[in-house]
């Protein structure tokens, strides 16, 4: 979300942290790593976000980059569709964090540094040499993110209602997959706090993350007052309940019986709130708010 807000800032849209997160629906995800990994958090199908984000003015698209780590003729196919870019986009690269290009010249790219200048995730830098011949993070992937038509708030929100409703529903899990997303990933959470054997490092990350995403949620909600009815009152003060909870499982100064605790009454308040939230999403498609 942060990438997304540094280009929606060099475009010139004015979002809030809260307006970012629920416009694109990015508060109702949640999507855990089978063991808690800390992977969990960017290891999940982020179209949905795409076409919500496309509704707030900004067009996200991939370059054609298949992961593909041994190839160095794909790394040069990668650099070329990266040289062809002009000044109407802004350039994503995805490795171990989310980093928007700063500037690029005849020999190399920079990059914004998200968590500053002392976290190695960070890439400050690559050199076009070093990009063909593989020396970075594997899996980088790359996308831009271009203007376009901004439409009125009522659809945005309404674009992200959908994908709540939509995410709450993904219950059928993937064969063979590690992750879990939706419901099942509240059920993962809890089952593996439960059994005691998780990654401690995973865990904290994806209370940040989701937790972060809930508490948004609940500023906006706060703000948000949808005449006729009195849902985002009630919206925002489960989302807050969620919040606290999830922080509260991510001390380090609690067992894992009380994080397992915190978790399954975060999971309680999330299948309330997806109720809630299918009925808002019902009341604004109603032909009289339209």
């Amino acid at each position: 979300m942060s990438a997304i807000a540094g280009a929606a800032d060099y475009f010139g849209l004015r979002y809030s942290a809260p307006e970012l997160f629920v416009e694109s629906g990015y508060f109702a995800a949640i999507n855990i790593q089978r063991d808690l990994k800390p992977c969990g958090p960017y290891c999940w199908n982020h179209r949905p976000i795409a076409n919500n984000i496309e509704s707030m003015g900004l067009c996200v698209h991939w370059l054609d980059s298949p992961f593909d780590c041994e190839s160095s003729d794909h790394r040069k196919h990668v650099l070329d569709q990266i040289c062809t870019l002009g000044t109407d986009s802004i350039l994503c690269m995805v490795g171990l964090e989310f980093q928007l290009l700063c500037r690029r010249d005849e020999q190399k790219m920079t990059f914004t540094m998200p968590w500053g200048p002392d976290v190695p995730t960070c890439v400050p830098e690559l050199s076009f040499p070093d990009l063909i011949a593989g020396k970075h993070f594997p899996g980088t992937a790359w996308f831009t993110i271009s203007p376009t038509t901004v439409s009125p708030q009522s659809k945005r929100l309404l674009n992200a209602l959908e994908s709540a409703v939509d995410f709450h529903e993904l219950i059928e899990q993937p064969k063979d997959s590690e992750y879990y997303f939706g419901p099942n990933a509240w059920k993962q959470w809890v089952a593996k706090l439960d059994s005691g054997s998780y990654d401690k490092h995973g865990h904290w990350w994806s209370s940040m993350v989701w937790g972060e995403s809930r508490r948004q949620a609940g500023d906006y909600f706060a703000a948000q007052r949808i005449s006729g009815t009195d849902l985002s009152v009630t919206i925002s003060e489960q989302f807050i309940s969620v919040a606290d909870l999830v922080s509260r499982a991510a001390s380090k100064e609690i067992s894992d019986a009380e994080r397992a605790d915190s978790i399954r009454q975060a999971q309680e308040i999330d299948a309330q709130l997806s109720e809630n939230l299918e009925s808002c999403r019902n009341f604004l498609n109603t032909d009289k708010f339209n």
